[in-house]
């Protein structure tokens, strides 16, 4: 008897994964549906103006008001089909919005820092003002027609990964030794090789984001679901929020949210807006305490399960044993994410205590392309440390302390009015161009995976420019060599393939 053989599994076809993300939802684009998004956004924004704690002027209701409503702009382009790319601009705006509408309605004291006296109204309504100019000059060059004159030269990525079981195979093995990397072995890699350990700690999340894209395209089994959906993605966002930064593995959540909307075609709104009251307003008020006990305190030598167990105890204290006030926990979260303040008091001081940087700032994005391990005397970027004691932030002798330096102020500091119009303008199409190079009808899983990864680095507008566009080019990589890994084990599961069919054909 002849024995039976598998046959390789069957091509997806090529366009299937451009069809998933780019065709709108039935009825997305109906009247009905525009009523409701806009009756939801009219209701938040009256809850916010009666209710929130905070008293704002007129002027500063009306600009952050308008931002929060901009919002609708980019959500309903995408939802109705007329934006056919992965929800980035969404989320993009809603990231703005957090930094430059929300907290306006939060806060108590327009402050940017615990200490600080309060930033002058004037000051924080012409930073709102900004803001709001800002974030349409940035859709005008996301939306416009500017970038069809460089989209015949741009190139198109064609990640097609053909063998859904070898994906699913590389998948697991990237989040599974992404963790590995992520919570141990990046730390024993010495300085001029620390972006390696960066990245290898990033395969975890490449791994997690192919492997719930499969998931929701229902290629995915369901024992290898509850692993990744109970295992993985919890267990990421553990060990990154253990190192006492919550930033990365927030990107993590959000890049799971991004992959999630693309593929279902939907923004899933409740779990967003959950996962920023449980961010802003528990997890970043948590860090302050657990960076005390285990950056050079009693925990600094404690090893992960008694680290996980410390943030746990402070979470609970914070929250249901009552250490801290609700409302000083959402001050200091306000206080925390609000970069409208920072803008206020650099519109204040520049040019007339700071001269303008005339670009200065964007100097270390020449040489973000070469690696350290081959320039061991690279420049240090220390545009927190610079940006931080030009404007008295930290005091003259304050050389540990970082100020993040959000882009828009960064544009406002190096050029002025000028600087924010035509720089939030080229970041617009930046990041159109950037998305149209990976979304296209040749596409394929990789490119959706890829084009998510490198794009939810750009949702860190609250660091300055060089570091986050300066590391683009090598996300870019990173993702090419995933891509070429996962070819060379289809090739070689192929050859296998071939060689089982051989076999067969001669037993019969």
């Amino acid at each position: 008897m002849a024995e039976r053989f598998e046959s390789a599994p069957p091509h997806p076809p090529d366009g299937e994964w451009y069809a998933r993300i780019s065709a709108p939802r039935p009825g997305s684009a109906s009247l009905g549906k525009a009523l409701k998004l806009l009756a939801a956004f009219a209701i938040a924004l009256i809850a916010l103006n009666l209710y929130a704690p905070a008293s704002p002027t007129i002027l500063e209701r009306v600009f952050a008001s308008a931002i929060l409503a901009s919002l609708a702009l980019p959500v309903w382009l995408w939802m109705s089909g007329a934006d056919r790319m992965i929800p980035f601009m969404p989320f993009l705006t809603l990231m703005f919005t957090y930094y430059y509408a929300l907290p306006v309605f939060l806060l108590h004291r327009y402050v940017t820092g615990l200490f600080h006296p309060p930033v002058a109204d004037h000051f924080i309504t012409l930073a709102l003002g900004y803001s709001l100019l800002g974030l349409y000059c940035m859709f005008a060059g996301y939306y416009g027609p500017a970038r069809w004159l460089f989209a015949p030269i741009l190139p198109r990525f064609n990640l097609q990964w053909r063998d859904e079981r070898v994906v699913r195979m590389v998948a697991l093995m990237l989040g599974v030794g992404g963790l590995f990397m992520a919570s141990s072995a990046a730390r024993f890699l010495p300085e001029s090789l620390a972006q390696i350990g960066v990245f290898a700690a990033d395969l975890s999340m490449v791994g997690i984001c192919t492997l719930v894209a499969l998931q929701l395209a229902g290629r995915l089994d369901r024992i290898t679901s509850v692993f990744v959906w109970g295992f993985l993605i919890p267990a990421r966002i553990a060990i990154g929020l253990g190192s006492g930064s919550a930033g990365g593995p927030l990107m993590v959540g959000v890049a799971v949210a991004m992959i999630f909307a693309s593929v279902r075609r939907s923004i899933p709104w409740k779990t967003v807006l959950l996962g920023t009251v449980v961010a802003v307003f528990i997890i970043r008020p948590a860090e302050v305490p657990y960076r005390a006990e285990t950056w050079g305190g009693r925990h600094s030598d404690a090893g992960e399960i008694e680290k996980a167990r410390l943030y746990g105890d402070i979470l609970y204290r914070i929250t249901i044993g009552g250490a801290v006030e609700p409302q000083v926990l959402i001050e200091f979260g306000s206080l925390r994410l609000a970069q409208f303040t920072t803008f206020g008091e650099v519109i204040a001081d520049s040019p007339a205590m700071v001269p303008f940087w005339g670009g200065e700032s964007y100097y270390p994005i020449l040489f973000k392309l070469i690696p350290r391990a081959v320039w061991p005397d690279k420049p240090e970027e220390l545009t927190g440390q610079t940006f931080g004691h030009r404007y008295a932030f930290i005091s003259a002798g304050n050389t540990d302390t970082s100020i993040n330096l959000p882009q828009l102020v960064e544009l406002y500091g190096n050029f002025g009015l000028a600087g924010v119009i035509a720089g939030m303008f080229i970041f617009g199409l930046i990041y159109r161009l950037l998305i149209e190079m990976y979304v296209h009808p040749a596409m394929g899983l990789g490119a959706l995976v890829g084009g998510v990864y490198v794009l939810s680095k750009l949702l860190d507008i609250g660091s300055a420019a060089s570091m986050v566009f300066g590391g683009i080019p090598w996300a870019i990589i990173f993702i090419a060599l995933i891509h070429l890994l996962i070819q060379l084990a289809e090739v070689d599961a192929m050859a296998l393939g071939q060689l089982g069919f051989e076999k067969g054909v001669r037993r019969i």
